[in-house]
């Protein structure tokens, strides 16, 4: 895959991204980090103790309430943040285009929250979670797709 100069990389999974810009040409990659963010979220037993609620069932006994998965919920709310500011970016600059790579279920996370007009400016996707691996393995990695 060809890069154009000024095209952003954008590299994700639900606790980390990554975004470079391509300040090479269409040859040569050479791939800058923009911005990045690299969120500590504790599984769900560090994050809460509290018993599952329970509630009056139909004919007067209890039933319990499902306990909620604290991790999973702060990791669809990272990803979300990160369409919010992909959105931002897509709009902020009506040239920008973007090659999104990210693990499968943060790339059906993203396809399904983030705009029209942000979808439209994706070029390529690469599904696979590569979001803790070097620049270099990350320009390795687009230059063979």
């Amino acid at each position: 895959m060809h890069l154009r100069n000024g095209d952003w990389v954008v590299v994700c999974d639900a606790g980390k991204y990554v975004v470079y810009e391509n300040q090479g040409d269409t040859d040569r990659l050479d791939l800058r980090i923009v911005s990045f963010d690299d969120h500590v979220n504790p599984p769900t037993h560090g994050q809460g103790t509290d018993k599952p609620g329970r509630y009056p069932g139909p004919a007067g006994q209890s039933s319990a309430v499902g306990n909620t998965d604290w991790h999973e919920q702060e990791e669809k709310r990272f990803i979300g943040a990160l369409a919010a500011q992909m959105d931002g970016w897509a709009g902020a600059e009506p040239d920008r285009r973007f090659v999104l790579v990210a693990d499968p279920r943060s790339m059906g996370t993203l396809r399904h929250i983030l705009n029209e007009h942000t979808l439209s400016r994706i070029d390529h996707s690469i599904t696979g979670d590569h979001a803790h691996r070097p620049v270099s393995a990350i320009e390795a990695l687009i230059s063979e797709a």
